[in-house]
């Protein structure tokens, strides 16, 4: 094992990579694909590295796997990783072709959601892929940690072996393969997440989905949260009928829009989504669009169309990377919790927590409840081809406390606010709530792995002991 000094670092990297493959600190370049979601995540690597071949990506990962350093690998920064030596990014890896006979394609570990979706409306329109809701997602870490789409209430979870296929990889001795050559390595892929090998290429399913779905967001003032309550706990107990719909309750941005100059829109919103079209989703949706208050902002678009809306005002969204620094979870709800008692939980947690410190943590905190069909935590049942055994719950609720980064994390309010976050899951669903009742997404260090594992938590410690037994690509920056 070897340790270097800044000199001899750069060197030793400038003799494995060229020129071009190596971003110096002080370009544009450095600062957004070194960039993590979370600033205080930031550790400001040393070195930068960009291969934009296998040849060159296999000699950094076998000599960096073999030293003291620390180092990383990215797609787009959304899960935070980061380094201090060394931060690979995959940037360089952007490869997409369409197998029609197959329907399936192939695309590069470091192409965004919103780069597939344009190659397939040109390559092979009216497919679709199982994709993130927000186009500026990365491939690789949605695929590798679940992997929610708003086709997972028919198709499931990204990460599902009928989605994700097959994967190209780097393992830490250099050496190139296609998972599916070492099966448990696949497995581990599956909703894993990222320890295992560097993924270079996923071969995903595609399949012809709706071009006319009806989509958006309607808007309201905080005083229709008790009728939105009621109205979305008693669409949670019919879903079932209306198979090509799912939704989401959020509270709208307090303050982000300052990033970009808007003005700041206080209050909550549904996000709905059905593929059968507007006459369908108005019919079905109406008790939501007839709300006093109502603001309705939805329209007919493609899937495509639909996750660049995503995240409205997606400008802010984006904007608000590596200047906040904050901590997510994501608890799950089962289909007979989800009442509108429960949801006036949420915004109980919502506003107590954001009482703590109102002028900072009403930036980054945030209630995200999203219902969806039976299939999307169900659709790999009994399946032991992937990391994750999946869940009975069907819902989930997506929780965010954060604050503007000043440099200065972790204070005594940072740590009450994880508090907040770690203790959501019992104060909103109630005491039957598990230490198993999360998603694989933004998992924390107060986690219970065995527990959100389950069965297959064993099995899972075998495979990294095997492929990465040093630890080398567990990040230190959690």
């Amino acid at each position: 094992m070897s340790t270097l000094d800044g000199f001899d670092l750069e060197c030793t990297i400038h003799n494995l990579l060229k020129a071009s493959e190596i971003i110096v600190s002080s370009s544009a370049q450095y600062k957004s694909e070194s960039q993590t979601w979370q600033a205080h995540r930031n550790l400001h690597p040393r070195i930068l590295a960009r291969p934009d071949s296998l040849a060159s990506l296999s000699r950094l990962v076998a000599y960096l796997a073999d030293t003291d350093l620390d180092w990383a690998v990215r797609c787009q920064g959304i899960g935070d990783a980061s380094a201090k030596d060394v931060l690979i990014s995959l940037a360089g890896f952007k490869d997409f072709s369409f197998d029609a006979e197959n329907e399936s394609i192939i695309v590069g570990g470091g192409m965004t959601w919103g780069e597939v979706e344009e190659k397939l409306q040109e390559q092979a329109p009216g497919y679709q892929a199982v994709s993130a809701r927000c186009s500026f997602v990365g491939v690789g870490g949605m695929i590798l940690h679940g992997g929610l789409s708003w086709m997972s209430s028919t198709y499931g979870l990204a990460s599902d072996p009928q989605n994700f296929l097959d994967a190209q990889v780097v393992k830490l001795d250099g050496s190139i393969i296609w998972a599916s050559e070492e099966p448990d390595l696949l497995f581990a892929l599956r909703g894993g997440g990222h320890e295992f090998a560097i993924v270079t290429a996923f071969k995903l399913k595609v399949r012809k989905f709706s071009q006319k779905i009806y989509s958006g967001s309607i808007n309201y003032p905080r005083s229709s949260l008790p009728a939105l309550a009621k109205g979305v706990a008693e669409f949670a107990k019919r879903m079932d009928e209306w198979p090509s719909t799912a939704m989401y309750l959020y509270n709208l941005d307090l303050m982000e829009g300052v990033f970009i100059g808007a003005k700041a829109q206080p209050g909550l919103a549904i996000w709905l989504f059905d593929t059968e079209g507007e006459e369908h989703g108005r019919k079905v949706f109406k008790w939501a669009l007839e709300i006093e208050g109502a603001v309705d902002l939805t329209k007919v678009m493609n899937l495509r169309e639909v996750n660049i809306y995503g995240g409205e005002p997606k400008d802010s969204v984006i904007a608000a990377k590596g200047v906040c620094s904050a901590n997510m979870s994501n608890p799950t709800v089962a289909g007979t919790d989800m009442t509108a008692d429960l949801i006036l939980r949420a915004w109980e947690w919502l506003e107590t927590t954001i009482a703590l410190e109102p002028t900072k943590l009403n930036i980054g905190t945030f209630v995200l409840l999203e219902l969806f069909q039976k299939a999307v935590f169900r659709s790999a049942d009994e399946s032991n081809e992937c990391a994750w055994p999946h869940t009975q719950s069907q819902h989930l609720l997506q929780l965010g406390v954060g604050r503007p980064d000043e440099g200065d994390y972790p204070t005594k309010l940072d740590k009450k606010a994880l508090d907040m976050l770690k203790n959501a899951g019992p104060m909103i669903v109630g005491g039957k709530f598990s230490s198993a009742d999360y998603f694989i997404n933004f998992l924390q260090p107060w986690n219970d792995y065995r527990a959100v594992y389950g069965d297959n938590y064993e099995r899972l410690r075998a495979v990294k002991k095997r492929y990465d037994p040093r630890g080398v690509l567990v990040r230190k920056n959690e």
